[in-house]
Parts: structure tokens; C-alpha cells; sequence
């Protein structure tokens, strides 16, 4: 499978996936700790009396948040890879055959 060279605009496409492909890192690195404090940290710390039953009316807020983030990392995604496929295909025509 011998691969084609890309042009000057299918590296502008593949910088493009590259940054969609980060911002689904950024999301997931903000995401995953909201999620923490939502899902794991405020029941415990409610549940062994460390802090008050006001933190409780945070977690509605918190999963909206997190599930936010979610859909936006699975948006990043999609969105990388319908970017990056039309440029996969020129580049490795035999692979898709």
C-alpha cells in the first residue's frame, strides 16, 4: 500500500482534526472531574457529615455540566473523524477498496 502525498489543503484539513481531537482532550480533562465531584465526592462527603446537605442541590448543576462536556467530547470526535475520512481515502486509496 504505497500512499499518496497530501496537498497543501489536505494539511489543512488534518491540522483541523488535530484541533478537534484536542478539544475533545480539553473537554474530557474538565469533564472527568466534574463528573468526580458530582457522581463520587459530594455523596460521600454528605453521607460521612464532612460538609453540609446544601452541597447535594450542586450535583443537579454539576451532571448537567458534566453531561455538557460529554456530548461535547463525542462532538469533537465526529466531528475529527468526518473531517479527516475524505483525506484518508485520497491518501490511502487501496485501504477502502
Amino acid at each position: 500500500m504505497d500512499p499518496f502525498a497530501p496537498t497543501a489543503g489536505e494539511w489543512s484539513e488534518i491540522a483541523r482534526s488535530i484541533t478537534f481531537l484536542t478539544l475533545a482532550l480539553a473537554s474530557a480533562i474538565i469533564t472527568g472531574p466534574i463528573l468526580l465531584v458530582a457522581h463520587a465526592i459530594i455523596p460521600s462527603a454528605v453521607d460521612s457529615k464532612t460538609i453540609s446537605d446544601k452541597f447535594n442541590k450542586l450535583r443537579p448543576i454539576l451532571y448537567v455540566i458534566g453531561f455538557l462536556g460529554l456530548s461535547s467530547i463525542i462532538t469533537f470526535f465526529l466531528l475529527a473523524f468526518f473531517n479527516i475520512y475524505p483525506v484518508l481515502e485520497r491518501i490511502y486509496p487501496r485501504f477502502w477498496q
